[in-house]
């Protein structure tokens, strides 16, 4: 029922509405008629303009003016009323993304404090071998007693010009400062000295990004968030939770494109390095490092991405990120600025003070500049001349000296948040899922990624048949009764031969490009070592064995071998299980190496050393003792014992030198196989033997390969092993 007083309000409502339009009407006929008046022909062009003076031109510089000033300011009042909005939305809803994911949202609040932070490297002096501190290397210091700390809940900026330490000195608090040189000070969780249980807390975003080139850019997330979150959250919620953290990094477009590397044109540079930090993103860390996670990046996608960690901080994480020179809008969102020069601290304090502190020692910022830059080219060393070094030197100190005066002002404004929790890093589980689990998941990516790479299967495929059919055409229509025993034996040692270089340089090429990758991985505790080695020499099976077979039927009865179909199959396995052998021998050399040339180097070296004590170009019988027991650890020795017998034992016919006159055979005799191989030094009846051993040196091979591999990763400064004696 709608009361009389309320009838009558709502007509003369109406009334007034109908008037207001009508006069508004008006007032838009009465302006476009003096406009047509206006823009007559007849008008001359001096009643359109105003008498030229300074007065004139002040006035109207002023009106211009303070329109713009009055647009700016209604835009960036209904533009930071959008963006409160939206992070406000953003507060609410970031990983929040169902009743499931609540242990997503159960954060570990960590407050990281630093004290006295100095990390000494010592630079080889020239003319010596070695370097360090004993040999008279010189001394630089990276990190020079650098203070400070970082209360849960905020995003900590750390800048400087290049070579100031910024990554040094987020690597140290990581743990990941590289081995070498020494580091002196404290680092503390929560008021506590970290634990090994550390790294289940943390998640760091490396400056380079390095994936594997042939996953699309949804695979790789939804890798990362099985691997890296429990089990306990549904695959249903981490799914949601990909999609959302694809969604926020702007990478909507690309998601089913793969990530690309030289050869294979994928994602752009800044869609890669988006997809980097995604990957940290969702591991859930309580406590996130990033270095110049900016880098590479258009200055919108740059927003976005300090846009995610800004949300990432409010909903309690700890973020600490170098950048090298943020947007006037990125550098707002800072909570803490820390200022690094020549390894030493210039300021640490709240970002929006940091204005204030240069102010006060008479470096005033200009108006409309951005602070960030401003502060770079105040504390950046000039190196262009002797003069300009000495002045920038000079005045980079004067500042550090002015920031030692009253850093405790600045400090002092950051809340001391020392929790009472105690971290609870014991009860974290460093590894989130059980090996099992592990194995499936590398199991699947490595099968993706190897099946999708088609150049090296092409290029072995072509090898294969291409060094097959040479090889046929060349010992074609072997015939026992006038073929000399040379030219079998020769051919079964070429066969030994190929097959162990196809598999361990195969090995040599692949196995370098994952190690990035895997070193990244293993250092965020994503996975154990075991599950990834077992999953990678599993998808590799494949192509030892299409390899062994395809190059088994090309040779094998195109040359004429033993003709029966046991000694085939025997031959092909042979052949397979040597190829596994060399391919471990492969990863155990690139596990070894430090890098690919290295490597490359060293596998040629070994198998030529393999090869002379592998029965062709030695008899067994003289080869000297202190030698000879390189044989038994030498899978080309084993497989040309097996091929041998397999073909040699229980035939006859073949041909071989009776006797010679000046270097020319002129007599021939027929021996039997049996006696080829005790002229080879090789025993008829154990073909077995050779089987066992191919196996045993194969696992044998795959074992050091894994404990080279676990043990090439990185060294780091360990965790607990921090001097202290600077508060001795």
């Amino acid at each position: 029922m709608v009361g009389p007083k309320q009838s009558v309000v709502d007509t003369a409502a109406v009334k007034n509405k109908k008037k207001n339009k009508e006069e508004e009407e008006e007032e838009e006929e009465t302006d476009l008629e003096s406009y047509r008046t206006t823009t007559d022909d007849d008008v001359s062009v001096e009643h359109c303009t105003i008498e030229y003076s300074d007065e004139n031109l002040s006035n109207q510089a002023k009106k211009y003016m303070e329109s713009v000033a009055t647009f700016k300011k209604n835009f960036v009042d209904r533009q930071a009323m959008h963006e409160k909005q939206e992070m406000m939305q953003k507060k609410a809803s970031f990983f929040d993304i169902s009743g499931d994911v609540e242990s997503l949202k159960t954060q570990i609040k960590v407050c990281l404090e630093f004290r006295d932070l100095t990390y000494t490297v010592f630079s080889k002096k020239k003319g010596l071998p070695c370097c360090g501190k004993q040999r008279g290397g010189e001394k630089r210091v990276i990190l020079d007693s650098v203070t400070g700390h970082v209360p849960s809940s905020r995003l900590m900026a750390i800048m400087g010009p290049t070579g100031c330490g910024k990554t040094s000195l987020i690597n140290a608090l990581a743990g990941r400062l590289q081995a070498g040189g020494t580091l002196e000070g404290d680092i503390l969780v929560n008021g506590k000295p970290r634990e090994k249980s550390f790294m289940a807390l943390v998640a760091y975003v490396m400056q380079d990004d390095v994936l594997f080139a042939n996953l699309t850019v949804q695979e790789t997330f939804e890798f990362a968030s099985r691997m890296r979150l429990p089990r306990s959250i549904p695959r249903k919620t981490k799914d949601e939770l990909v999609d959302r953290i694809i969604k926020e990094l702007g990478l909507t477009k690309a998601r089913n494109t793969r990530i690309g590397n030289e050869l294979y044109r994928g994602v752009s540079g800044g869609e890669r390095k988006r997809t980097n930090i995604g990957i940290e993103l969702l591991s859930g860390a309580s406590l996130i490092f990033l270095d110049e996670p900016t880098s590479g990046l258009d200055s919108f996608q740059a927003l976005n991405v300090m846009d995610s960690l800004w949300t990432l901080a409010s909903n309690g994480r700890t973020i600490v990120s170098t950048i090298h020179q943020p947007r006037s809008s990125i550098f707002k969102m800072f909570d803490i600025l820390m200022l690094l020069s020549e390894g030493k601290c210039m300021y640490f304090g709240p970002a929006k003070d940091a204005v204030h502190f240069f102010t006060s020692a008479h470096f005033s910022c200009p108006a409309e500049f951005n602070p960030a830059d401003f502060f770079l080219d105040v504390i950046s060393m000039d190196y262009r001349s002797k003069a300009a070094e000495l002045e920038s030197r000079n005045r980079v100190s004067l500042i550090a000296k002015h920031y030692e005066k009253v850093e405790d002002e600045y400090r002092g404004k950051i809340p001391e948040d020392h929790l009472d929790t105690e971290c609870t890093t014991k009860e974290l589980v460093i590894f989130p899922n059980d090996p099992f689990t592990e194995f499936g998941l590398l199991l699947k990516r490595s099968w993706k990624q190897q099946s999708r790479d088609k150049l090296p299967l092409m290029i072995t495929l072509v090898q294969t048949i291409v060094i097959g059919f040479v090889l046929a055409a060349l010992y074609s229509n072997l015939d026992s009764s006038s073929t000399p025993v040379q030219d079998e034996t020769g051919i079964l040692f070429f066969v030994t031969i190929f097959s162990a270089f196809g598999a361990m340089f195969s090995a040599l090429n692949t196995f370098p490009s994952e190690r990035g990758v895997v070193n990244r991985e293993r250092q965020s505790k994503m996975y154990h070592v075991l599950p990834y080695y077992c999953a990678r020499f599993i998808c590799d099976i494949p192509i030892r064995v299409g390899q062994g077979l395809l190059f088994g039927c090309i040779v094998y009865f195109i040359v004429g071998l033993n003709p029966a179909a046991s000694a085939f199959f025997i031959f092909c396995c042979i052949l397979i299980v040597e190829g596994l052998a060399s391919q471990g021998m492969g990863v155990c050399i690139s596990a070894v190496a430090p890098n690919e040339k290295v490597a490359s180097a060293l596998a040629p070296a070994i198998t030529v050393i393999l090869i002379l004590v592998g029965g062709f170009y030695v008899n067994e019988a003289t080869v000297p003792d202190w030698i000879g027991w390189l044989k038994y650890i030498s899978h080309l020795y084993w497989a040309f014992l097996g091929l041998s017998i397999n073909n040699f034992s229980g035939r006859t016919g073949w041909k071989t030198c009776g006797s010679t006159i000046d270097g020319q055979c002129v007599e021939y005799i027929t021996v039997s196989g049996d006696e080829i191989l005790n002229q080879l030094g090789f025993n008829p009846s154990q073909l077995w033997l050779s089987f066992v051993a191919l196996l045993s040196l194969m696992a044998f091979y795959n074992a050091m390969g894994y404990i080279f591999l676990r043990r090439s990763k990185q060294k780091t400064m360990p965790l607990t092993d921090i001097a202290t004696k600077k508060r001795q």
